[in-house]
């Protein structure tokens, strides 16, 4: 409220006068804190909080008060302040700052605490929430065509996210399979996990693990094992977006052609965003792996698309998915496309 400390200053003067007034409030005003400033004025009220090095208070006669921490020369707090200090530990109780910078926590019937007024980082900071939070999304697409044609194709595409503050879990799963006339045209599988733990809020370490299996590419099993550090960018119910570098082996089994297997640089991208008061949601996620020993073994994986809820968690969704192998098996195409327009649920 007062961005200027010799306007607070002035203001706050005049609760000098104002004490008995105050005083007069009831026993809610009784038991707020009080406070010093350094050029003797005193005033009292509600902590709110104190953060940024500055304390924000509820005077009963100015409403929410700003004062800079340095200002403040004493302090008696209620008997309810939560205390963080600057080591992190948390503290509950009645601080008492005196004259000298010396600090006191009484904590009721435990033992109190002496500190120094350096080693108080926040006042009533924001509650943690360590509960295990619970997101993803399914959809589910396909044709079935009976007459002169007969083409199935079904396509399913889930994710299921489990987050704590310092730690989160995903798993991915697809499925896409289709036949023409009764042979089968798209046969491929993706099934991966990966745990993160967070370090600071942006900044994590991952371990991964994938395993796909291509029937028309050859492929009888590709398996990777990753790990590797992470950012998260943005991480809110309207925008999310995380990066990733590692390292990784891949490990390729063929029907036909030979097996091989590298270890190899591993990059991914993870997008997604709401727009238009959530009326539609852009996604897109990257991965790329890059062989060490040879730069001709890259592959990628590209999912792009959007969704538009319905009701109720309900969505329609259309997505392009993009596969691409710079060293396939003989005979097999680099890159591999498929559109899914289907229906989805996400929570």
């Amino acid at each position: 409220m007062f961005n200027r400390p010799r306007l607070a200053v002035r203001k706050l003067a005049c609760a000098t006068g104002a004490m008995a007034i105050v005083a007069l409030l009831g026993p809610a005003a009784a038991q707020a804190a009080k406070l010093t400033l350094g050029n003797g004025d005193q005033v009292s009220g509600e902590i709110l909080d104190l953060k940024d090095q500055t304390l924000r208070l509820k005077s009963p006669l100015f409403g929410e008060v700003k004062i800079p921490w340095s200002q403040v020369a004493e302090l008696r707090s209620d008997e309810g302040v939560r205390i963080r200090l600057a080591d992190g530990t948390e503290l509950q109780g009645q601080l008492v700052l005196q004259p000298d910078g010396k600090v006191v926590v009484a904590q009721g019937a435990a033992p109190a605490r002496d500190l120094e007024r350096a080693d108080v980082a926040l006042l009533n900071p924001p509650v943690a929430d360590n509960a295990t939070k619970y997101s993803g999304h399914a959809t589910l697409g396909g044709t079935f065509n009976r007459g002169n044609s007969r083409d199935d194709a079904l396509n399913l595409d889930a994710e299921l996210v489990a987050r704590a503050p310092t730690n989160r879990y995903t798993l991915n799963a697809e499925s896409h399979e289709a036949k023409s006339t009764g042979v089968t045209t798209t046969s491929n599988r993706l099934l991966s996990g990966q745990y993160d733990r967070f370090l600071t809020p942006k900044d994590y370490l991952f371990v991964n693990a994938k395993a796909q299996t291509d029937k028309q590419a050859d492929l009888t099993l590709r398996s990777t094992l990753g790990a590797g550090y992470g950012r998260q960018f943005f991480e809110t119910d309207v925008k999310k977006l995380s990066a990733e570098a590692g390292l990784s082996y891949v490990n390729e089994n063929y029907d036909l052609a030979a097996n091989k297997s590298f270890p190899a640089l591993s990059l991914g991208l993870n997008y997604e965003q709401k727009f238009f008061d959530n009326r539609l949601v852009l996604f897109n996620k990257t991965d790329v792996s890059v062989s060490l020993s040879n730069t001709q073994d890259t592959l990628l994986k590209n999912k792009f698309g959007f969704r538009v809820p319905i009701a109720n968690g309900l969505n329609l969704s259309t997505q392009l998915n993009i596969s691409y192998d710079h060293s396939p098996p003989l005979g097999v195409k680099k890159t591999d496309t498929n559109v899914v327009v289907g229906v989805g649920y996400a929570f």
